[in-house]
């Protein structure tokens, strides 16, 4: 909502069906609510799926979002976890803590400073953290569409999870560039497609790159109900040894609130 009034969601449930892991970028661009003025809002995101019979797996997923936002300032704190397992075998293992702060200079220009952990077993990341900061520029601002463009210069420390494998402890830290472009169009009233594009090259090897196209379709019937179906492509050309390079997502979530 417009002005000082804030949307709080105060439950989300979201089923999620991932063809691979899901990838290392994390597009928190798409989380923030850009309609809103100053005002609080919080998530709870929630998701579980339980087989037996021919299939025996479980699995639970969720995240805590929390937004503060002035007239100048915006902060954003993600937590985001998931477990899983089949046949007696745990399948999923991770978890993401992301803190970012934005200082508006105008309305089209900002600045963004962030912070970022990570752990995923099955991509064979014992720890990664992420410090970074850049501008951002919104370029487009209608009403019906908006577009933005950030570029962010960030140091990423990276360790490798100790097993079998030949780089199996493994440690470095590199410079990154993280660039992203984000587009909100709204179809007709209550329809959106909200499209995110992510470029991340190592400064010191630009061809270490990483890339996200994440493509999200909303439909709010009323002011308390959304859903939505989402798609992520990812792209890593230098992942750990026996992970693969491309990572796809398929997700669909319905949302309340109050």
């Amino acid at each position: 909502m417009a002005g000082r009034k804030s949307s709080r969601w105060v439950l989300l449930l979201v089923w999620l069906h991932a063809a691979s892991a899901a990838a290392q970028i994390v597009n928190v661009q798409a989380l923030f609510d850009e309609n809103t003025g100053p005002g609080r809002s919080a998530a709870v995101d929630l998701g579980a799926d339980w087989r037996t019979g021919s299939t025996d797996l479980f699995s639970v997923r969720g995240a805590l979002l929390g937004q503060w936002r002035s007239e100048t300032h915006t902060w954003l704190a993600v937590l985001r976890g998931e477990y899983a397992f089949a046949a007696d075998e745990v399948i999923v293992s991770k978890v993401m803590e992301h803190v970012r702060y934005r200082y508006g200079f105008t309305e089209r220009l900002s600045g963004e400073v962030f912070l970022q952990h990570e752990f995923d077993k099955f991509r064979r990341i014992q720890f990664r953290a992420l410090l970074g900061a850049g501008p951002r520029v919104r370029v487009l601002t209608d009403k019906k569409a908006t577009l933005v463009v950030g570029l962010a210069l960030m140091l990423e420390h990276e360790r490798i999870r100790r097993d079998s494998e030949p780089d199996a402890g493994e440690f470095r830290t590199d410079p990154r560039l993280s660039s992203y472009v984000l587009g909100r169009l709204e179809f007709m009233e209550n329809v959106f497609l909200v499209q995110t594009l992510y470029a991340q090259p190592r400064v010191t090897n630009p061809a270490d790159i990483r890339l996200l196209n994440d493509t999200i379709f909303e439909v709010k019937p009323n002011e308390r109900l959304s859903v939505g179906i989402g798609f992520n492509l990812t792209f890593d050309n230098s992942p750990p040894l026996g992970v693969p390079k491309l990572d796809t997502q398929l997700r669909t979530s319905v949302g309340i609130r109050l």
